[in-house]
């Protein structure tokens, strides 16, 4: 077998999930090598559904602006009752994070993506190559790598297993998968050249036989529809029976060559029971598949991968401590459960074939849309619980703190566009570095923001502190308040503080990342102070 080959990091799995890890990782200067059974990367148009934090991980990997014109951006949904009435029209409330709240794209353009990023940076891929013989030490990971040229023998400190559902790695470690398999089927089509479509995803909830339709860009769209009883496999996957299904919807029948994709599939309702395993990270399917119905289950996976992908790099490099690996699995695991529990919800209001049930759901939608709050709450999409992190690498505002400042912590930053000092207006996430960093709100000028990037003692000066504008959004609203906003690598809100009371968070958070304190010192020496 030859030589033991070493590096830091051995990601199992090509898709989504385990490609945005290596490009995130390898850019926090760590050594990757991704291991692929497949030949390329899926040409199957799977997950369709993208969120703005997944948009705003493209946007730090440098793919967004190759990947948006193949999206249909800012997309909301339109759920439709028994007797074909419009039930809710919803969107996803003002943008936050700097992209659309929803949005459609095409998995094998993003995979394609994703893999030419892993490329230019010169991650080291193998594909076509099984991964085995897992063996998982104190310190390190050791497995077999076999591929067209041979066996290789990796040792790694750290493995991520993005190896799909049936997951060999979390098998091979007899990590249980809690929850249940949903007992309705669905026939799942995806079919190219339709035209153009209003950017609503459709819930056709008619008690027979329910149908969702999701467009895309370019004439791509997906239609889903129920697999009825004594229906087969075989007989509702034809050309004839896919032109049958969706002949109401399109208004004609679609021509064989247009079917990109027909099958029928059964949605698993699953979360690993744990994400961690020694010096084994589980993500992506490997440790939660939903059902379709909210579009949570790929950016489940991309948040996994925005969240684990610094913590293990700290770790590589010896600035982030074995706690700080460990609050992957605090931090992701309840969301992915929520997440669950959410697309689960939504499928029993599409599912409903019962004519009572069906009735009963249709009067509430009814009611719900002649109360202000309930019509609001639905028609936002505020159902889709954002990330909110209690237990991890954060720590509570102090009782000092206002309620809507410390409400901040534990959720993503917002990333508001921010005017330079020459007048430029920049994405803030383009000034805060792949790194921790610091925000310090003062008393003074509303909307002058100092941007102040934390490094190790040692790492040099690193970049320098820069005063900004911020003219609206949550950020903004923070003038006059005089705190600092200590945000992690992954763009979360790990503490905020008072001016002068930072040293007491930064101590908290040194479980995780002992040098905070030090360099915090360092740079309030020396920074401009904006509040004095």
């Amino acid at each position: 077998m030859g030589a033991v080959l070493e590096t830091d990091v051995l990601v199992v799995g090509a898709g989504p999930t385990g490609l945005t890890a290596a490009n995130l990782l390898t850019d926090y200067g760590v050594r990757v090598i991704v291991a692929e059974r497949n030949a390329v990367t899926s040409d199957e148009p799977r997950a369709i559904s993208a969120t703005d934090e997944m948009l705003r991980v493209m946007q730090q990997i440098g793919i967004l602006g190759r990947l948006a014109p193949e999206m249909l951006l800012d997309t909301g949904a339109r759920y439709f009752g028994a007797r074909g009435q419009l039930l809710a029209e919803v969107r996803p409330g003002r943008a936050r994070l700097g992209q659309p709240g929803k949005s459609q794209f095409d998995q094998p353009v993003l995979e394609k993506l994703l893999l030419d990023a892993a490329r230019r940076r010169k991650v080291d891929l193998r594909m076509s190559t099984e991964a085995g013989g897992l063996v998982v030490r104190r310190d390190h990971v050791e497995m077999t790598l076999t591929g067209p040229d041979g066996a290789t023998s990796v040792r790694a400190g750290w493995l991520i297993a993005c190896d799909g559902g049936r997951s060999p790695i979390r098998t091979a470690l007899g990590i249980p998968m809690e929850g249940s398999t949903q007992v309705e089927e669905w026939i799942v089509v995806d079919l190219l050249n339709t035209g153009a479509h209003e950017p609503f995803a459709e819930f056709h909830c008619n008690g027979t036989r329910p149908a969702v339709v999701v467009p895309g860009v370019k004439g791509r769209c997906r239609f889903e529809f129920m697999l009825l009883p004594g229906e087969t496999h075989e007989e509702m996957t034809t050309p004839d029976a896919v032109a049958d299904l969706t002949e109401p919807y399109l208004g004609y029948r679609v021509a064989p060559t247009a079917i990109r994709r027909a099958r029928v599939y059964v949605a698993h309702q699953l979360v690993a029971r744990r994400f961690i395993h020694g010096r084994v990270l589980l993500a992506g399917d490997a440790a939660h598949m939903m059902p379709p119905f909210a579009g949570q289950g790929l950016n489940a996976g991309i948040r996994d991968a925005a969240n684990l992908a610094w913590k293990v790099a700290a770790a590589v490099s010896g600035t982030g401590t074995g706690e700080l690996v460990r609050t992957y699995e605090s931090e992701r695991r309840p969301h992915a459960r929520d997440m669950i529990a959410i697309s689960r919800r939504i499928g029993q209001v599409v599912m409903g074939t019962d004519a009572r049930v069906t009735r009963g759901r249709d009067l509430l939608a009814r009611a719900a849309n002649l109360v202000p709050p309930a019509k609001a709450w639905l028609a936002g999409m505020k159902f889709l619980k954002q990330p909110h992190f209690t237990d991890g690498c954060v720590v509570p505002a102090g009782r000092d703190v206002r309620r809507a400042v410390g409400d901040m912590v534990g959720r993503a930053l917002s990333q508001p566009d921010v005017t330079l000092p020459g007048g430029d207006r920049v994405p803030l996430d383009t000034l805060l570095g792949s790194g921790w960093c610091a925000l310090r709100i003062g008393r003074g000028a509303a909307g002058t923001v100092e941007v102040i990037p934390l490094a190790p003692p040692g790492d040099g000066p690193g970049p320098t502190s820069l005063a900004v504008t911020v003219a609206s959004g949550e950020i903004s609203a923070l003038a006059g308040t005089a705190v600092t906003v200590l945000v992690r690598p992954d763009r979360y809100v790990a503490a905020v503080a008072e001016q002068g009371s930072e040293p007491v968070a930064l101590g908290q958070l040194a479980l995780y990342a002992p040098w905070l304190p030090a360099a915090w010192n360092a740079r309030a020496a020396s920074a401009r102070l904006i509040s004095q």
